[in-house]
């Protein structure tokens, strides 16, 4: 089973029939040509990168090696697992609104439970639109004024 990412565009009800699923899966696709893949994907920045390391790693090991075979495959292993975060990524910078993640079999699944999903979840005339309370916007500051970085918080503490 994969995990599809369900984004709407900017503007556009969580019912849009133009929401994009993008499979957060494996791409073998992405293994055998990882910048290609990213330039037909349009992520250029990226597949302009992959290529150009590609190139150094084949004129940096001329001679077939392990440690070039094993360079080459974390690249390739890089590109194809996080591929399809780069999609989407790129997306929510352009303001897409990420609505949801389905885990389904295939894409035709996934596009049915988010259908149905969306259809109970659109309101009546009767019924008044919810929205989220408004939270206060204070966020408690670490003492020396740095930001925390990383899964645990330390605030000056070793």
């Amino acid at each position: 089973m994969a995990s599809y990412l369900v984004l709407t565009s900017p503007g556009a009800p969580k019912s849009d029939d133009n929401a994009r699923f993008i499979a957060d899966k494996f791409s073998w696709i992405a293994f055998a040509f990882p910048a290609f893949w990213l330039l037909y994907q349009r992520q250029l920045i990226a597949g302009i990168a992959v290529a150009i390391l590609q190139g150094l790693i084949a004129f940096a090991i001329p001679e077939p090696s392990l440690a070039g075979l094993l360079i080459e495959l974390a690249l390739r292993l890089l590109v194809a697992l996080e591929g399809p975060a780069f999609i989407a990524h790129r997306l929510q910078s352009r303001g897409w609104t990420l609505q949801s993640v389905i885990t389904a079999d295939d894409l035709a699944t996934a596009e049915m439970i988010y259908d149905h999903a969306a259809a109970v979840d659109i309101p009546t005339r009767d019924e008044a639109i919810w929205q989220p309370p408004v939270l206060p916007t204070a966020v408690a500051k670490p003492a020396d004024g740095r930001a925390a970085v990383g899964l645990f918080e330390n605030y000056g503490e070793r």
